[in-house]
């Protein structure tokens, strides 16, 4: 017996040791799920700025995607995506409106905790005033006339920002973001994702940050600034299509996929393409060939029904364009077509078009140049995100197909919490 208890004190010995030995450890420890002034590093920051970014792409892009008629989101399970954004009012509360909001003014925290740091240097206050700039695109791609918040000091009373004035901010950020990136070192001091492979030192995400600029710069008709954006990144313009900055999507702990990919053969899907994508594109396009999926069978939900799928993405971590080459070509175009150079506008529409197999266009001229970009927009940006903020910027919302009675081409709230 009294070997038996001595054997049994020696097993629980070690435990009470343990248990001793941590009480006594001090648990004030950094929530590196919450970074502060005094806790995160400028990596954490510019990581959690990365994935904050990913973490609310699903609902950002869907809004886009359905309120500009490229896509419907079927989703029995939550009929809002086939209510709220095809009829409106878009409830101020819902998570449509808030998610992308939220998401996007968590990047603008970690942004905002880099340039106040006192360990930022020239190229991570540049990165940091790029990306915030680039949030506040993202939010004005959903409230539009609405505006957004341009006061990062929590403070709610303070009235939210105007289109203009928001416009007004993105651009001073962008300016402001490339004067630091041109005094900045050779090389980042932090680490980016893949995603932005040849786009990661001082100066080649500067090529990022003017693509952006001359992107705002087109949505207010600035063709001057926009096109000195634009021939400041000629050599990223006239490279291939597909090279650029990405959304990279993992499996790992706290990332996310992207949410855009289903299998396209499968029984039941949500994302479907919008059926005019096929009817309105013309024959030969490998720009529909490539990127949809015409079923044998339709879908139908809510009085709405598609028999496209999309095949853009392949699985689900394929990267998501933030912005490519092909837009480039097509902000410039756009460019010449604002400065009624119709003719430089139309060689870059048809070496676009010849690369999707489609007949040159001729006889471009004020009569027709707009639809004529946008119908290239359209196709060569599909599902990238862009539509619903062309639409607007040339005032043809009107044109987009409304498919039941009572619905409508809704703009997103200031969300019911500011």
């Amino acid at each position: 017996m009294k070997i038996n208890k001595r054997k049994t004190i020696m097993r629980l010995l070690p435990m009470v040791l343990v248990l001793f030995w941590t009480g006594c450890e001090d648990l004030d420890f950094p929530d590196p799920n919450n970074p502060t002034d005094d806790t995160a590093t400028i990596q954490s920051l510019v990581t959690g700025a990365e994935a904050q970014l990913r973490s609310g792409y699903g609902v950002y892009i869907r809004d886009l995607l359905v309120v500009g008629r490229e896509a419907y989101y079927l989703e029995p399970a939550d009929p809002r995506y086939t209510g709220e954004l095809l009829r409106g009012p878009i409830d101020a509360g819902g998570f449509l409106c808030y998610t992308p909001w939220a998401a996007n003014y968590k990047v603008i925290k970690n942004c905002q905790t880099i340039i106040n740091s006192a360990d930022s240097d020239a190229g991570a206050i540049g990165f940091a005033q790029t990306i915030q700039a680039y949030c506040l695109m993202r939010i004005l791609n959903l409230t539009d006339t609405n505006g957004a918040r341009t006061n990062y000091d929590g403070v709610t009373e303070t009235p939210v920002a105007t289109k203009a004035e928001t416009l007004v901010e993105i651009e001073s950020l962008l300016d402001a973001g490339s004067t630091s990136l041109s005094s900045a070192d050779s090389a980042f001091s932090f680490s980016l994702s893949d995603g932005f492979s040849g786009f990661d030192t001082p100066q080649t995400f500067t090529h990022f940050n003017r693509g952006l600029r001359a992107r705002v710069a087109v949505l207010q008709d600035d063709w001057s600034a926009a096109q000195t954006a634009l021939t400041s990144i000629a050599d990223w313009m006239n490279a291939d299509a597909n090279v650029g900055v990405y959304h990279v999507f993992s499996s790992g702990a706290n990332d996310a996929d992207n949410q855009m990919y289903e299998a396209p053969d499968a029984a039941t899907l949500k994302l479907m393409v919008h059926p005019t994508f096929l009817t309105d594109a013309e024959e030969g396009d490998t720009r529909v060939s490539n990127n949809v999926l015409v079923r044998s069978d339709t879908i139908t939900y809510d009085g709405l029904e598609s028999y496209l799928a999309p095949t853009k993405y392949a699985d689900s971590y394929d990267s998501v364009p933030i912005m490519r080459s092909e837009e480039l070509k097509l902000l410039q175009a756009e460019v010449y077509v604002g400065n009624s150079d119709y003719s430089g506008a139309e060689g870059i529409l048809n070496t676009i078009r010849s690369a999707a197999g489609v007949a040159d266009y001729t006889g471009t001229d004020a009569s027709n140049a707009v639809d004529r970009v946008l119908h290239e927009k359209r196709y060569s940006l599909f599902l990238e995100g862009h539509r619903l903020a062309d639409m607007r910027h040339y005032d043809k919302t009107s044109e987009l197909p409304l498919d039941r009675e009572g619905d409508t081409v809704v703009t997103f709230p200031i969300p019911e919490g500011e």
